[in-house]
């Protein structure tokens, strides 16, 4: 709608003017231009004036035209140039005989009206009256509907100008697209750029360069690297901030050989390399820990005359700290200082770190006083990593004085330093200050959360304050606090680490029926303590809530789960969890099938085992040496099996030679060597075997191969000796390892005058895969006849109780309680420790002098 015309009267236009309407023909260009530039400052004035000449006669032409756009433009007039426009428009229409009107589109370079979109109007109707305007004109009202700050009024502008068939320049292509990428419309910008390229618009530096940055604000990388490229292919020159943009782009998706290349590029461009370029890969490659590329870019950066600044100095410490380089940290920061180089906060931060990390104090505070000597304020951060690294060397009261100093210097501590002091305070068991602590958070304002709860429970724990943990946990359980899973986790590995699996697990529990659940760690650890203490179906029962939740346990997890059926004799449930870990996608190592294959052995199901020893390698996952020794054991045990089964010696003894052989073979093809504990059962399976040569053929082959025996290999060899009478060099073996140290000189004993001598021995599981059970015996200073003269033999024997049977079996029988309690003797066999009795008497036979 038009404005209504002002009434001049109002206005206060002088009375001369009105007595002089009928001399207008008197009236001239120049004068009315004068005119108005003297009433500049009062454009209402000045307007009138210019409609009252008007009324009277005066014909305007386009210096006066030019002069009152200009007054009014100049004042930001735009209701006023808005109806000048209009009636401009109209005479055109009408045949008035107005100004050339392309010539005054360009006096509305500084505004048109104070809506963008009656401005898309007006154009509207200029075009439809067939007046078609400048692309210098077109690219004003662009600008303007930009400065609109919504971008879909530049849309409909650019819509508009396309229908009347204008061809717009680079500029305007930068005008609507800087629009879009404002807005984050990315797609839509590089639509209206392919379309106007297609147009035959051809974008210059400047317009490459700002669509190539438009892309990349909006995380658009590939597509600005893949234009980057395209343009550099054809030869096309752009500014280097848009390889810069891209660079940072691809930096921050660590896509860093790209960067380098671009960094090449560029180089091929003919710019000048900058230190943007070296910046980010220096950032890029600190963040991934590669320290090779850090020093081989810095160096690159610094032969290029490049002086470091502080923010490609704190990557390259942050990248010395990230690999646990902490003393080179420190070496590093001396010698940027010592350059000259201006060293900031974060320098000093990173600093602080590391000399609190190595426990020198003193450097760290003498840093922070530097600091202020240079006229930096330390802040809550500096204060803060003061206070954690009197902590962690257990120096509560200089950590208490660091939180004073920053009391003082005014500087507020925020949650994280309250909960680096309460951790503080409990490790060193000041439970009094911890509640002291948490009145001063309320005091400052401050809200402990769940983590500062969790934190002292933990922290009171690991200082053996249970009762102060659970009287802490009950108060705010009660309270009720915000992300309280946090407090329920920190309280069963509190209960964990204090050794009180059952509280954990009832708690865990309880908090599951409440609809809770606590973390992925606690829950894990607490699988681990409750197979580590038999109890496979609780860590079951654990594991299934866990997947109820969707939270996928490790493997780690389930390895302890599947090993703690297996220990039990489980399979079926071994197995179903081995199953379900598969399922769900989770990569089964060797490990996890060396622990089922030894649960197999130990059951008597090698046929399964090998089932799976095969199932590994024909997945690709290359065996261990545990693996092949838990093969051999097996077959050892299977071998002792069919001993009791009635299977005929020279039956047995082939096949046991048959799957060591085909073992060691399969060892040699994998290139794996054998280790101690492996010819440990080697040597134990042949000398049982009756091959004592082969026997010590293995340990000879054992020792050229640079490896130590260890008393267990000695005892094998020399319980097979024992075994076919070989007593001088089972004593002969035996002195040698005690030459090495191997066992302690035994205890004196008179067996000549006592007959019967008792050790009692007490089954234990060892955690080790290939030894079950473990049996200390020590048989000093009695005579035996083996069918030679009399010798007298001193041995210790701490070894698996397969090689102490044949060693010491004829002359030993068991006496203990079976299950029902009722006392028994038994004659000594493997199977007897085996068996469910707890406790034996070991009773030596008498032997004949």
């Amino acid at each position: 709608m038009v404005p209504p015309m002002p009434d001049h009267t109002d206005l206060g236009f002088p009375l001369k003017l009105q007595r002089r309407r009928s001399f207008a023909p008197s009236l001239g260009s120049a004068g009315v231009v004068r005119t108005l530039q003297r009433l500049e400052r009062k454009p209402a004035i000045a307007f009138a004036y210019f409609k009252d000449t008007e009324s009277i006669g005066f014909r305007h032409d386009l210096a006066t035209y030019t002069e009152i756009i200009r007054v009014l433009s100049h004042k930001g007039q735009g209701r006023m140039l808005f109806s000048l426009f209009r009636e401009i428009l109209l005479q055109a229409d009408g045949g008035g005989g107005g100004p050339e009107i392309v010539p005054l589109m360009d006096q509305l370079r500084r505004t048109c009206t104070t809506s963008a979109p009656d401005t898309i109007g007006l154009f509207g109707d200029l075009f439809r009256l067939g007046i078609v305007p400048s692309v210098l004109t077109c690219n004003i009202l662009l600008k303007f509907a930009a400065e609109s700050g919504d971008s879909e009024i530049v849309v409909s502008a650019y819509d508009q100008i396309k229908l009347f068939g204008l061809t717009l320049d680079a500029h305007s292509l930068g005008l609507i697209t800087w629009s879009l990428f404002r807005e984050k419309k990315a797609d839509k910008a590089f639509q209206v750029w392919a379309e106007m390229i297609e147009m035959g618009v051809k974008p210059d530096i400047n317009a490459y360069s700002s669509f190539i940055a438009g892309l990349c604000d909006c995380g658009k990388i590939d597509l600005a690297y893949a234009i980057l490229q395209e343009i550099s292919r054809e030869g096309v020159q752009v500014e280097p901030i848009a390889y810069n943009m891209v660079m940072d782009g691809l930096s921050k998706e660590m896509r860093l050989q790209e960067v380098e290349m671009l960094l090449e590029d560029k180089t091929r461009q003919g710019f000048t390399p900058d230190i943007y370029g070296y910046s980010y890969l220096i950032r890029s490659y600190g963040k991934a820990g590669n320290l090779l590329k850090v020093l081989d870019h810095y160096q690159a950066m610094v032969s290029h005359g490049f002086e470091t600044n502080c923010h490609i100095a704190s990557y390259l410490l942050q990248c010395f700290t990230k690999l646990g380089m902490t003393s080179e940290v420190t070496e590093h920061f001396q010698k940027l200082r010592d350059s000259g180089l201006n060293v900031d906060g974060v320098l000093y931060n990173i600093a602080i770190y590391a000399y609190c990390k190595l426990g020198n104090m003193d450097e760290a505070v003498k840093l922070l006083r530097e600091m202020k000597a240079e006229g930096l304020t330390p802040d809550r951060i500096h204060y803060t990593c003061v206070i954690k690294g009197y902590c962690l060397k257990g120096d509560v009261p200089n950590a208490r004085q660091a939180f004073e100093v920053m009391l003082k210097a005014n500087v507020k501590p925020d949650v994280v330093t309250y909960n680096i002091l309460a951790s503080g305070f409990c490790k060193n068991g000041l439970v009094t200050e911890v509640f002291h602590l948490l009145d001063h958070m309320a005091d400052q304002g401050l809200e402990p959360n769940s983590l500062t709860y969790g934190i002292i429970i933990d922290g009171f724990c690991r200082s053996d304050n249970l009762s102060e943990a659970e009287v802490l946990f009950n108060i705010v359980e009660e309270k009720g606090i915000d992300h309280i899973e946090v407090l329920y986790s920190s309280m069963v590995c509190g209960y964990l680490h204090s050794g009180w699996t059952d509280h954990a697990y009832m708690l865990f529990l309880r908090v599951a029926k409440q609809g809770k659940f606590v973390d992925h760690f606690s829950c894990s650890k607490l699988m681990n303590d409750l197979c580590r203490d038999g109890n496979a179906q609780g860590a079951s029962t654990v594991c299934s809530m866990m997947l109820e939740n969707n939270v996928i346990p490790d493997v780690i997890s389930y390895s302890k789960l599947i090993s703690a059926y297996c220990q039990t004799g489980d399979m079926h449930n071994a197995c179903l969890w081995f199953h379900d870990m598969v399922q769900r996608g989770l990569s089964v190592d060797v490990i996890v099938y060396t622990v089922l294959m030894n649960g197999y052995c130990k059951v008597g199901q090698m046929e399964e085992a090998c089932k799976l020893f095969d199932q590994m390698i024909n997945l690709g996952i290359k065996p261990d040496v545990i693996a092949y020794t838990v093969l051999l054991d097996g077959h050892l045990k299977e071998y002792l099996q069919r001993c009791w089964q009635g299977v005929s010696k020279e039956r047995r003894i082939y096949l046991l030679r048959a799957k060591q052989n085909m073992l060691l073979s399969s060892m040699k093809k994998m290139e794996i060597e054998p280790d101690v504990p492996f010819y440990t059962v080697l040597i134990d399976g042949q000398c049982k075997a009756d091959f004592l040569e082969e026997a010590r053929g293995r340990f000879d082959e054992l020792l050229q191969k640079g490896l130590t025996p260890d008393q267990y290999v000695y005892t094998a060899l020399i319980s097979g000796y024992c075994s076919q009478g070989e007593i001088e060099k089972a004593q002969d073996l035996f002195e040698e390892m005690q030459a090495v140290e191997l066992v302690d000189a035994p205890e004196v004993m008179d067996a000549a005058d006592q007959k019967h001598s008792l050790w009692r021995l007490q089954k234990s599981e060892a955690p080790e895969v290939l030894v079950q059970r473990r049996t200390t015996v020590w048989l000093q200073n009695y005579k035996r006849q083996i069918g030679h003269n009399v010798a007298k033999f001193k041995f210790a024997l701490h070894t698996p109780t397969s090689v102490l049977g044949l060693a010491i079996g004829p002359y030993i029988s068991c006496r203990g309680k079976d299950a029902t309690g009722e006392e028994v003797i038994k004659p000594y066999t493997p199977t007897t420790l085996d068996s469910d009795i707890g406790y034996f008497e070991f009773v030596i036979k008498e032997v004949s002098n």
